[in-house]
Parts: C-alpha cells; structure tokens; sequence
C-alpha cells in the first residue's frame, strides 16, 4: 500500500482548510483582533464607570462649592490636613 498520495491530499486539504478559515471565513484572524481591541476598549469604559460611581461627589458638585464639598473631598480622597491637626488613616487589610 502507498499511503504517500493519500498523506498529500491530505497535507493540501489540511492547509486550504487553514487558509481559508485565517482569511477568508466570517471568523478570521482580523476579526478576532478587531474584537480584542473592542474588549479592551470596552474593559477600560467599565473600569472608568466603576471608579466614577465610586466616587462620592460628580465634578460639578465641586466646582460649585457652596457646602464646603471641596474640602471634605480632600480630606477623604486625598487625606489632606490642615496645618494645626493630626490625621489618622486607618487602613484595613
């Protein structure tokens, strides 16, 4: 038996159907990495709409400071003093 002629059809048939599904075929590699760039994108919008929701005061809360918000913001986020006090930051871990 000459399984030689059978090892190259098959070889030829392995290597259109790679072809084919790399380039040519609605799931090809360029789609995949257009997808990769979306989810990353993606990934980064969320972790933004996290930290903004984290976040206890919007931007335009204190730009229009009327209740001292600025200040109280500093002071949590930032852990600032003013110069006559002592701070204590507990951290839990």
């Amino acid at each position: 038996m000459n399984r030689k002629p059978l090892l190259i059809i098959s070889g030829i048939t392995v290597a259109v159907f790679l072809v084919y599904m790399l380039f040519f075929s609605e799931n090809n590699i360029y789609r995949h990495r257009e997808l990769n760039v979306k989810m990353k994108q993606l990934d980064e919008n969320i972790a933004k709409t996290k930290n903004q929701i984290n976040n206890t005061y919007t931007f335009e809360q204190l730009e229009n400071d009327t209740a001292g918000k600025l200040e109280k913001y500093a002071r949590e986020q930032l852990n600032l003093q003013k110069p006559d006090e002592d701070v204590f930051v507990i951290v839990y871990e």
